[in-house]
């Protein structure tokens, strides 16, 4: 899971970080907000996240951070990955105890479709790409992965700048990634692929054939259903495709050296893979989960994503310990969004054609 890099425990110490990171017009606003934190009676005391835990995505410290900035509104820590958080929206539908659902992509769709998010435009959405936010604005990205491939220098000679270059012989039994019928990492990275060869969400061939090419050649090392990153920290694997994320957890938070991992981030394409936030409909307490979801996307709340290697979704200024271990912006020229919808209603083909036609 995405930890942040740099933990402040101490909460003046982090304010005073931030305001010397040229973030300073978030801290203390509700951004367009009417309704504020500080004993509004439209705004309750409490506010309900379907999750996730602490330890991801530096959710722990936004957590602390909102709780700062509206000392009247308590944040319990969310329990729920994204499966569980749309079965608990689809449970509780009638009376909700949730205000604000988190999700990943798939699942905030599916939540949207069913009528279980309502509108609500957040402060700073305005900067969020298109692509990455609800035409309806039920769901905005607070944050992403994108794919890309990792490399241990030490047992391999030669970086591949993306998919193309791993049709060679040099990448003999190297190339993993997960199990596409089993991880939606793996899923992404098989339709990656298959678009980075030509393909589209309508037409899965050219990704089946690069995999058999790849396969043919010897050059899949393995595909397992999970526990990748284990391996690739213990050599199994000395390439491995999935997130971004997962890859400067490798370089930055492993016993690996940081020299021994190259991140690349693929120069035919890289698939964006957004995490969502959105307002429960019938949320119980609706001003404060408007506060949550401003969070989010605030420079503050940006700035502990980025801390924690994943992207933010709209453009901040990266504090300049986090700017040194990233790669530059010019490496993320090839990071795109999808249309996710068309993504979700071909998942299930696209998965029995792989199961049915790749070696």
């Amino acid at each position: 899971m995405p930890n942040g890099s740099k933990q402040v425990s101490d909460s003046v110490s982090r304010r005073k970080y931030l305001l010397s990171a040229g973030v300073a017009s978030s801290i203390g606003l509700a951004g367009c907000s009417s309704v504020d934190g500080g004993g509004n009676d439209d705004v309750a005391n409490e506010v309900i996240i379907t999750g996730p835990l602490d330890g991801w995505a530096n959710y722990g410290q936004l957590r602390e951070s909102f709780m700062e900035k509206h000392p009247n509104i308590e944040w319990p820590e969310g329990t729920k990955n994204s499966g569980q958080s749309l079965n608990a929206l689809r449970n509780e539908a009638n009376n909700p105890n949730h205000d604000v659902a988190h999700h990943g992509i798939t699942d905030g769709l599916k939540a949207a479709d069913e009528e279980l998010l309502q509108p609500y435009e957040p402060a700073n959405v305005g900067g969020v790409p298109d692509g990455l936010v609800d035409d309806q604005n039920r769901w905005t990205t607070a944050y992403f992965g994108t794919i890309a491939i990792a490399v241990n220098t030490e047992l391999v000679d030669s970086v591949p700048s993306g998919f193309e270059d791993l049709l060679d012989g040099a990448y003999n039994d190297t190339i993993s990634f997960y199990n596409p019928t089993s991880a939606f990492n793996g899923f992404v990275a098989f339709t990656n692929m298959n678009l980075a060869m030509g393909g589209s969400l309508d037409n899965y061939d050219p990704g089946i054939e690069y995999l058999n090419e790849l396969y043919e050649m010897g050059n899949i090392a393995g595909v397992p259903d999970q526990g990748l990153q284990t391996s690739f920290l213990q050599g199994q694997f000395p390439i491995y495709i999935a997130y971004d994320f997962n890859m400067y957890q490798a370089k930055y938070q492993s016993d690996m050296d940081p020299e021994q991992v190259e991140i690349v981030i693929p120069s035919e394409l890289s698939i964006q893979v957004p995490y969502v936030v959105g307002l429960v409909n019938d949320a119980p307490r609706p001003e404060a989960g408007k506060l949550l979801i401003d969070h989010h996307l605030s420079d503050e709340g940006q700035t502990l994503f980025a801390e924690a290697f994943v992207n933010p979704s709209r453009p901040i200024e990266y504090p300049d310990e986090i700017a040194e271990q990233r790669l530059p912006d010019s490496a993320y020229e090839s990071s795109e969004a999808i249309d996710y919808q068309q993504l979700v209603e071909v998942q299930n083909a696209a998965r029995e054609r792989y199961v049915n036609e790749v070696a």
